[in-house]
């Protein structure tokens, strides 16, 4: 195991005595909330009965914390990632939303966060913690995934978010220090020919918010949105955000063509 691992992890734990943590059962199956934001009251199809509406789990719900996570998101547990690396809700100014703790363990970001675009007011974004420096190493990273659900066959939607990475300072004894990532990961599943994969870069934009979109078709009424990244370098860790608000998730309209006789 890398020594620098032990830091994140240390001030994970320290995160556990200030919040509650969550079981292996909280984490891994996520649970409706009665009355969420994803719970949509439908449209009327032509035979006039509800439709469910597309649903994309926003991350603005949820309590801040070391491996807390909002509504109808899990932490990713399986080939792609090592559920012993810390995942969990931060705000923009700390990781786990951590303000103090003690003079050897620092939470607070050395660059806080820029209000998201168009959420002002939100303060909780989903968090992950990667040591890889390529796609092959994948049990040096955590990751985090949802359900798109609702979704019609063949039908071309879109998905909008937010990225980022921050960087703390004085975690442990040492003083190590985390760097900007260099680019988080998406990997989508059951659309298209099958699964995608993109990349955001963030070229040392450190607490910079990066804005993607992502059109794909749905191959079923439900699609796999999987969350995680890479290091710049492979002996010191990164801190990788995603930031998904309620309206994330928007089919696209095809519009007829006029035929001419």
């Amino acid at each position: 195991m890398k020594v620098t691992k032990r830091f994140p992890l240390a001030l994970g734990l320290a995160g556990a005595l200030l919040f509650s943590s969550c079981s292996k059962e909280d984490v891994m199956t996520p649970q409706p909330e009665a009355g969420s934001v994803n719970e949509h009251s439908g449209a009327k199809t032509n035979a006039g009965e509800l439709a469910a509406l597309p649903a994309f789990a926003n991350t603005i719900s949820g309590n801040l914390g070391y491996e807390k996570l909002p509504i109808d998101w899990a932490k990713l547990d399986g080939p792609l990632t090592d559920p012993s690396i810390p995942v969990g809700l931060s705000s923009r100014t700390s990781v786990w939303g951590l303000e103090n703790w003690s003079a050897l363990i620092n939470p607070k970001w050395v660059k806080p966060l820029p209000p998201v675009p168009g959420n002002p007011t939100a303060n909780s974004m989903v968090t992950v913690t990667s040591y890889a420096q390529n796609p092959e190493q994948t049990k040096e990273r955590s990751g985090v995934f949802t359900t798109l659900n609702n979704l019609k066959p063949g039908t071309t939607y879109t998905v909008t978010f937010y990225v980022a990475s921050t960087t703390v300072t004085g975690l442990g004894s040492n003083q190590a220090t985390s760097i900007c990532a260099k680019y988080a990961e998406i990997k989508m599943f059951n659309v298209d020919n099958g699964s995608s994969t993109n990349a955001v870069y963030f070229y040392g934009k450190e607490a910079t918010w990066l804005k993607k979109t992502i059109t794909f078709k749905a191959k079923a009424n439900s699609a796999k949105f999987v969350f995680s990244g890479l290091t710049q370098l492979g002996n010191r860790y990164s801190y990788i955000h995603l930031f998904v608000d309620r309206n994330s998730l928007k089919e696209m309209h095809v519009t007829p063509q006029m035929v001419v006789l």
